[in-house]
């Protein structure tokens, strides 16, 4: 058997490798290893990355690499049967700003080169060509063994054992966790094709009709997408790939603006399904990623809910097996991320349903579904809903034992459980920096709000002191800890535009801890220091055999 490693990653793409990262860079040892020699090809792979993942990676350090692989997309078009459009854009709205605004449209190949390119100097070696065969875990970890394409057998000891290996997960079986759902009944086919349409570049195609429904993903190039047709009928039995002719065909019947097809890159046809785990944890296995939950591409959310699974867990479960964190911790991770996948499954499904559903139902409501989603487009309340499930920036883990609300919820501003806004600062040069620049890093970060200064008056003294002798008293190797509204150098940040106490809902002297996944776990405000140590103390306690459950 070879040297115990704290975590064994199954699984190499977007959701492991961001998981074993994530894990490395907080101090475990780790070893990713996945069953294929090489990654699939990308014609049927995800192509969408949220504003929410792009939040994640910059907390990486990876944002610019995977945004010099795009392209950004600006708008959704639904395409009415007049062959008219009407759009959604991605951005405008103040409570779903961010730094990196819009969809980015990028190769999955792409988005796994941009992961994988920090795990060397991380100490991590993505192993390819190599299978789990089998596992058995007990209180202290898990024994696995390994199988590689030569044949070749190792046993590997592992404290923990992650599971992103895809539908058909080797790890979901191991753990015998059911993975309930079903298949659509459907035709899907798809075309990665360059094509010339009187459509722009760049933006997001939905065409329901009677026939089916079509929509249109740019890809980077020149008058390329990927286009999706769904057929509410049988798949054939053969499942072999459409000719180029009957994917034409079909297209002219879905899509009502003249197009020529000038190239097929890949044609192929496939099935969709919607499934959830009935549980994300055995002991000393989780699941992520598509072995947790798979369902219909509506709103390109696959790829990006696997990473953000990633990054939910890595953070904890480096915390608890340090022992710098209770062993209840990585109970959160299902009950945080469980009801966000089937969530997320009900809704694409009951889409999916609406869209692409059979029989003369199915037919009259993609007939009038275009003319009243074109006149919902409008509306700006419902731009926000449809936004904010598109874009990921509105998941929230209100109920989680991890969010910890001390005094009235805020009127307007987020609360304990919702993601943390990014907002404008200066440093004590008087230099701008973004809250999130701050905010990287591998621990927890707690936000020390001063109060907002009446206008044209200077900041409150006494609550700036106030803040500096908190931070001295709670600040340590888990928590950082920063001063908004106190100018000057070390960790105090001036707000003068108050932009960071708006964005936080913060009047006066108020404590915010925000998560290293970026989520907000402990608010108080007004600030109470007996229950915000409180709060910390019940987080951050060290137990003796914390990791053990």
């Amino acid at each position: 058997m070879t040297e115990a490693i704290d975590a064994l990653v199954v699984g190499a793409g977007p959701t492991g490798l961001t998981m074993a990262g994530e894990l490395a860079r907080r101090g475990l040892t780790v070893r990713i290893i996945d069953r294929a020699s090489a990654p699939p090809p990308d014609h049927s792979r995800a192509l969408g990355v949220q504003p929410r993942t792009m939040e994640l990676l910059g907390s990486m350090g990876l944002a610019d690499a995977a945004m010099a692989h795009g392209r950004r997309v600006e708008g959704i078009n639904l395409l009415l049967a007049s062959g008219r459009r009407a759009r959604l854009p991605i951005r405008g709205f103040p409570e779903l700003a961010t730094p990196v605004p819009g969809l980015f449209v990028i190769q999955q190949s792409d988005t796994e080169d941009v992961l994988s390119s920090r795990l060397p100097g991380l100490g991590v070696t993505l192993e390819r060509g190599v299978e789990l065969a089998s596992y058995a875990q007990d209180g202290d970890g898990v024994t696995c063994t390994l199988r590689r394409a030569d044949g070749g057998v190792e046993e590997v000891r592992s404290r923990w054992l992650l599971g992103c290996d895809g539908a058909r997960s080797a790890v979901r079986r191991g753990a015998d966790i059911a993975f309930e759902g079903d298949t659509y009944d459907d035709d899907c086919m798809l075309g990665d094709l360059v094509v010339d349409w009187p459509l722009p570049d760049g933006e997001i195609y939905i065409s329901p009709s009677r026939r089916g429904l079509a929509a249109a993903f740019p890809v980077p190039g020149d008058h390329r997408f990927r286009v999706v047709l769904i057929r509410p009928e049988a798949s054939p039995a053969h499942g072999e790939p459409p000719s180029l002719a009957e994917f034409e065909g079909l297209m002219r019947e879905m899509i009502p603006v003249p197009f020529t097809v000038k190239k097929a890159i890949v044609l192929s046809r496939y099935r969709l399904h919607h499934r959830v785990a009935a549980r994300l944890r055995n002991g000393r296995v989780f699941l992520a990623g598509d072995a947790a939950h798979i369902h219909s591409p509506a709103g390109a959310q696959g790829m990006n809910t696997g990473i953000q699974d990633a990054c939910n867990l890595a953070w904890k479960l480096a915390a608890v097996e340090q022992g710098r964190m209770p062993a209840w911790v990585l109970d959160t991770y299902e009950a945080e991320r469980l009801p966000v996948a089937r969530r997320l499954v009900g809704f694409t499904d009951r889409l999916f349903g609406m869209m692409a559903g059979h029989g003369p139902v199915g037919r009259a409501l993609r007939a009038v579904a275009p003319r009243l989603a074109s006149r919902a487009f409008g509306v700006p309340a419902v731009q926000r809903r449809i936004l904010g499930f598109v874009t990921q920036l509105k998941i929230r883990y209100r109920k989680s034992p991890l969010s910890v609300q001390i005094g009235a919820p805020p009127a307007r501003g987020p609360r304990a459980g919702d993601r943390a806004p990014d907002a404008v600062l200066r440093d004590g040069a008087g230099e701008q920096v973004h809250l999130f620049e701050l905010l990287r890093g591998v621990g927890s970060t707690l936000l020390l709000f001063t109060g907002r200064p009446p206008a044209g008056g200077s900041p409150d003294g006494a609550a700036r002191e106030r803040a500096r002798r908190l931070a001295a008293q709670l600040g340590g190797p888990d928590v950082k800890v920063l001063i908004l509204g106190a100018p000057g150098g070390g960790d105090g940040y001036a707000d003068p535009d108050g932009h960071a106490h708006a964005a936080y809902g913060v009047e006066g002297a108020a404590a915010v801890l925000v998560r290293p996944d970026g989520y907000i776990g402990v608010r108080s405000d007004p600030l109470d220091e007996r229950e915000l140590g409180r709060a910390l103390d019940r987080i951050f306690t060290r137990e003796a055999g914390a990791a053990q459950r």
